[in-house]
Parts: structure tokens; C-alpha cells; sequence
């Protein structure tokens, strides 16, 4: 799932056009795909385009908008449809809700009125609907394994699912997710970032690298100076149309809360914290879980890995990690690192050097857990619509 909001705004009337777009950017985690004034053109925006909400604006002629709101929300009966217009009598307002529209907004548009009504229609039919997963994997310390658990993860994913799980590298400086594949990738994520406004899923198609271990990578930038490119707006916008491509993406982050990583974090619908079993992971993990929470992430989104236990009961014991954080341990990776180093080496997942080790058994029981046997708990509509407007309104 992610926050991000493609909208297109559907408006025939040149001297709204303005004001429509002001109070519509005025949301928070919305991105304006297109603002188009006729069939044609709203065609091929809704073709090919990863758009989840409308705007109609019904002025100056109702009744041309009310059926080309009809001829929507039957065509495309996914969409969030909003209907605004200077018209407040009755048969105005019922005309575009009978035709489909969820919420109806009066102009002049109030900026509360506009928040409340995007997020009712998120949460009753964008954020139930949605099926799809991000999951960032951060550690807890250098170290911490990040990379491996985040490649081999992806492709356990995969084969549970039988579907290519996105892959991302946003460890934008030093990743190495590509070498965990031994792949050399054609193109990057800087790639998507320099697409601007033409970033779509045919971009996105050609921009990924797809495996045949069921793993479609998005690489870091080549450069250190490519790296300014990735804005969270960036990261947003991919996140959302890899999310829609994917049913599964896992994000390979760097163990530090710059803005780039928040914003990854923000559209997470898990995010795996790996701690090993030492002193500095361990409060270091406390310290990452409890900023996490104080940001607004509900702690069933939050979840405490064990990475390289030895099963031996030394100084730090998971025992140690459930009383610091206070939370219980989410999955254990025995610890193996002569084998996993090699893997890494030659540039080959866990399974491919040995389908029974302990390692791969316990990454595929993760990702059994993920995809399989989800544990989060659902959150009622009054505490998503809590959050979601918070988010929608700056």
C-alpha cells in the first residue's frame, strides 16, 4: 500500500483551472498526473496512467460531466470519483453521486472539506482495496546484514508467490544489491528520476531489470552525483507505480533516517528493523523502533528481526531484545557467515548455493509469515482516517 494519490482532475471550464490546481496541490502526499477537457484526452491519461482518484468538475454544463462520470465509474470501477461544483441545489448534488461520484465537494472549495473527502474515499475504497505490500528492510548497525536479507527475502517472496517481487536498492551512495545478483543492470532508479512527468509502466518496464529467480531489480544510481536527483518526491512516485505493478516490493534501505529514507518508510505497509545480538544493535534498534513510532508508524507496521543468532546464550539474548524493545522478536536468522559471505562473493542467492541451509530455511519462513500468514492487525476505519488526514492535509 502506499499514501501517494495519483489524481487526475477532469475540467472544461479554463477560468477553474487555477484554483482547482492550487487546492488540489494544497493536499499533502497527492501528485496532479494530468488535468485534462475532454473524452479523448481523459482516455488516454486513464490508459496509461497509474491514476486512483478524479476529480470532476461539474461547471459549466452538469449534465455532459454527470455522463462522462457514468461512463467511469462503470469502465473503471476501481477509481475514487469527487465531483465539485459551484451548483449546491439538490438535483446538482445527487445528479454526479447517482452517476457514481463518492463525495461531493461545493465550491468555493474549503481546504478541510476537501481533506475530509479524499479521505473517506481512500479509506473506504483505495486503502481497503489495495493488495499489494512494501516492505523496507533497514538494520539496526552497520553490518547488520541488510542487503542479504533484503535480496534473499525478495526472491523467497517470488517463489511463495509464483510472481516477480520488486527489488529496490535506496541505499543511493554504497548499495550493492546488484552484486548480489552478479547482474549489472542497463538501467537505474536515476533513471525513473530524470523520466520526470513521463514516468509511467511502460518506463518502468524498461527500467527494471527482471530476473528468472522472480526478482525484478531497481538498482542504485551509478554515480554518487546522481543521487541528488532522488527526491522523496522521486521515491514516492516509484514506490506508488511499483505498488500497482507488483503486488510485492521489498526496499533495500541504508540504516540511517535521511529524507530519502523517510519517505520510503512512509509508503511502508512493514518495515523489518534487523538487530544482531549485540549491545550497540540493540539499542540502536530500540532508538530506530521508538523514532518510528513518534513519526506516526503504527507498530503493526514495525517489526524486530534477529539476524546471525548463534543459538547459544551469550551476553544479548532475544530474551534481552523483546525486554529493550518491547516487542517480540518477528523471525531469527541463524548466523552463517562464511556461507553467506560466499553467496555474496559470487554473487548468488542463499538458495541457489544450498536450498537446505538454515539460513534460506529461516528467510523463506519470514517471507512464508509475510506473504502467506499475515500477522498485522486490521486497523478500524476511524484510525485510518485519522492518519490519512493527517497525511493529506500540510
Amino acid at each position: 500500500m502506499s499514501n501517494l494519490l495519483h489524481v487526475c482532475i477532469y475540467n472544461t471550464e479554463a477560468q477553474s483551472s487555477q484554483e482547482l490546481q492550487t487546492q488540489v496541490s494544497a493536499l499533502n502526499f497527492v501528485r496532479i498526473v494530468a488535468e485534462v477537457g475532454s473524452p479523448d484526452a481523459f482516455a488516454k491519461v486513464l490508459n496509461n496512467a497509474a491514476v486512483n482518484l478524479v476529480f470532476f468538475h461539474l461547471d459549466p454544463n452538469i449534465a455532459e460531466v454527470v455522463e462522462m462520470i457514468e461512463h467511469v465509474s462503470t469502465k473503471y470501477p476501481e477509481l475514487a470519483l469527487i465531483a465539485i461544483s459551484h451548483q449546491t441545489d439538490p438535483e446538482a448534488i445527487l445528479a454526479p453521486m447517482r452517476a457514481g461520484c463518492d463525495q461531493f465537494v461545493c465550491e468555493p472549495i474549503e481546504h478541510n472539506d476537501l481533506v475530509n473527502a479524499v479521505a473517506r474515499v481512500a479509506n473506504r475504497r483505495m486503502l481497503s482495496n489495495t493488495k499489494s505490500r512494501c516492505i523496507c528492510v533497514v538494520g539496526a548497525g552497520g553490518g547488520a546484514g541488510t542487503t542479504s536479507i533484503a535480496c534473499n527475502l525478495a526472491l523467497e517472496i517470488g517463489n511463495l508467490t509464483d510472481r516477480d517481487c520488486a527489488l529496490i536498492d535506496l541505499d543511493l551512495q554504497f548499495g550493492d544489491v546488484a552484486l548480489n545478483f552478479d547482474c549489472e543492470p542497463r538501467y537505474t532508479i536515476h533513471d525513473l528520476a530524470e523520466s520526470g512527468n513521463e514516468l509511467d509502466r511502460a518506463v518502468l518496464s524498461t527500467t527494471v531489470t527482471t530476473m528468472s529467480c522472480k526478482v525484478a531489480l531497481l538498482s542504485r544510481p551509478e554515480s554518487i552525483e546522481q543521487c541528488e536527483a532522488i527526491t522523496p518526491e522521486v521515491i514516492h512516485r516509484v514506490l506508488e507505480l511499483m505498488t500497482v505493478v507488483y503486488e510485492n516490493v521489498v526496499v533495500d534501505l541504508p540504516g540511517r533516517f535521511d529524507i530519502q529514507t523517510i519517505a520510503a518508510m512512509g509508503q511502508a505497509d512493514l518495515i523489518l528493523i534487523l538487530c544482531q545480538l549485540n549491545v550497540p544493535n540493540l539499542r540502536n534498534a530500540k532508538r530506530f523502533y521508538e523514532t518510528l513510532i513518534r513519526m506516526g508508524v503504527p507498530d503493526e507496521r514495525i517489526e524486530i528481526v534477529v539476524n546471525r543468532s548463534d543459538g547459544r546464550s551469550g551476553r544479548v539474548t532475544e530474551a534481552d531484545v523483546v525486554a529493550t524493545v518491547k516487542k517480540p522478536v518477528f523471525a531469527t536468522i541463524p548466523n552463517d557467515y562464511q556461507f553467506v559471505a560466499r553467496s555474496i562473493d559470487f554473487g548468488t542467492p542463499i538458495a541457489s548455493q544450498d536450498r537446505n541451509s538454515p539460513v534460506r530455511s529461516a528467510i523463506r519462513k519470514m517471507a512464508r509469515k509475510i506473504v502467506v500468514e499475515p500477522v498485522a492487525k486490521p486497523v478500524v476505519k476511524e484510525e485510518r482516517k485519522g492518519i490519512f488526514s493527517r497525511f493529506l492535509s500540510k
